[in-house]
């Protein structure tokens, strides 16, 4: 296999002594397939570095079709193909070398088997965007777990582009970059220039090579330029951007940046409303596996927001059990935005509301949904709480609100409760009918998507719609002559 510069490079920082995962991670039909196969060809021909006589190597895919594409390149690259013993059923795919015992077999990407994983010097992972969710977090842990077992010298390549995987584990790494035994080599596209051909062709670096598949991205990118839903397909596969299709997406990634922008309070006579200074809170309530959120708007414009998840299980359990990364929620409890009802299996309304009382003081109103209304009347006493249909024109009422304010203003975010907000906006989903209607797609009594906060935003950007009136007239400036 002749290499291009990329591709040399990355097996150049990731066979290096100190380097113990190495993650490639680019957009499709940049040849991420036929380097794989080229490792693992290598892996076993004798007298290469990579080759260990009677070793056993690993290919991690996410189907044995998916594998398929990896053997069939290692499979081209090997000359003595008579050599070899192939396995290549509909239950299993492997090969062995007949003459030393040297191997390499696909291992399934669900992480149930992945804590027997030993004594294999290599192990490649293909598409990890592909995987199953639950399966891939546990999987990844049970690899970084073989590789802290004592005389292990298991080295890990992943090489994928990050769609269609849009949080968890996969996402996370690419963008955390190298560090300590980790070296990531991603090519991603800036979305301000997703249709700049220089932009596509420095992403996709071996396709731009060829003049059809030249063609091909940028027959895509004028019918991306035409169609959203297309758009977003462009970004995930030939930009390597993790996104969504506008048509399920509750507010876009450029909407929240201006809301990220804006310094809060700044505008805080910039409407007539009958908020007089106090906030408006917002509750989506819990029960089950589901936190409880709040979020709090104040007539400037500026949002604030925590949430309450159950004490038991503990919050390291949790995060096991909805496969997010290690350290995701106990990030958020140390910053504050995260509160746990201890030794409870279900958080009470009654420690909702007093964490927001605590945090952002009495509010004018509190509005909840119409089912769980009268929990919060038992509780609130400051101020009316008021209740919130989720039909299907009140929820589009509210959705389009949210994302008004969050285009034009005067929705404004930051510190804490940003990323509290952010972890729920990446989930959320709304879905549409054919009346133009928009709703929250709820994940059900057990939620573990977390998308309770962006419902609780939901609805107070429909009450702040609902309270606030026109604009404030500018007063009137004559030029004086002379």
């Amino acid at each position: 296999m002749n290499l291009v510069p990329f591709q040399g490079q990355f097996l150049e920082a990731a066979f290096a002594d100190e380097v113990r995962l190495a993650v490639l991670s680019l957009p499709r039909g940049n040849g991420k397939s036929s380097l794989a196969g080229h490792v693992l060809a290598r892996c076993m021909t004798p007298d290469d570095d990579l080759h260990q006589r009677g070793a056993e190597y690993l290919l991690l895919a996410g189907s044995l079709q998916q594998a398929r594409h990896v053997f069939r390149a290692m499979k081209e690259e090997l000359a003595d193909a008579d050599g070899y013993r192939w396995r290549d059923s509909s239950m299993q795919l492997g090969v062995t070398r007949k003459a030393c015992g040297t191997s390499v077999r696909v291992h399934s990407s669900n992480g149930k088997t992945a804590m027997g994983i030993v004594g294999v010097p290599l192990a490649v992972a293909d598409e990890p965007g592909s995987w199953e969710v639950a399966g891939g977090q546990l999987m990844y842990d049970g690899l970084t777990t073989a590789q802290g077992k004592p005389d292990s010298d298991l080295r890990v390549l992943m090489i994928g582009t990050v769609a269609p995987a849009m949080v968890g584990w996969w996402p996370d790494l690419v963008t955390a970059g190298s560090g300590p035994g980790r070296h990531v080599h991603a090519i991603q596209g800036d979305p301000k220039k997703w249709d700049d051909e220089s932009e596509i062709a420095r992403c996709n670096p071996l396709m731009w090579q060829y003049p059809k598949s030249r063609e091909v991205l940028l027959q895509e990118r004028d019918e991306a330029l035409r169609d959203s839903r297309l758009k977003a397909r462009f970004l995930s596969y030939r930009l390597n951007l993790p996104t969504a299709d506008e048509s399920d997406t509750l507010l876009m990634v450029a909407d929240w940046e201006r809301v990220m922008a804006r310094p809060g309070g700044a505008q805080s006579d910039m409407f007539q409303t009958t908020l007089k200074g106090k906030p408006i809170f917002a509750y989506d309530l819990g029960a089950g596996r589901a936190w409880s959120a709040a979020v709090a708007i104040w007539e400037s414009g500026k949002v604030e927001a925590l949430a309450v998840a159950p004490g038991i299980p503990s919050l390291a359990d949790q995060e096991k059990r909805d496969q997010v990364p290690k350290g995701t929620y106990a990030q958020l409890h140390e910053l504050g935005v995260l509160h746990v009802a201890e030794g409870l299996r279900v958080q009470p309304p009654a420690q909702l509301h007093a964490a927001a009382l605590e945090a952002w003081g009495r509010p004018v109103t509190v509005i909840a949904d119409h089912f769980r209304v009268n929990e919060l009347r038992d509780v609130v006493k400051e101020c009316p709480v008021e209740s919130r249909r989720t039909q299907w024109s009140s929820s589009a009422e509210d959705i389009r609100a949210l994302r008004k304010i969050a285009k034009d203003g005067p929705l404004a975010c930051g510190g804490n409760s940003a990323k509290l907000i952010v972890a729920s906006l990446t989930v959320a989903k709304v879905e549409n009918d054919k009346a133009g209607n928009v709703r929250l797609v709820k994940r059900g009594t057990h939620n573990e998507a977390r998308d309770d906060v962006a419902a609780a935003l939901v609805l107070a950007a429909g009450a702040f719609m609902r309270r606030i009136g026109r604009p404030k007239p500018r007063p009137l400036r004559f030029a004086v002559a002379g």
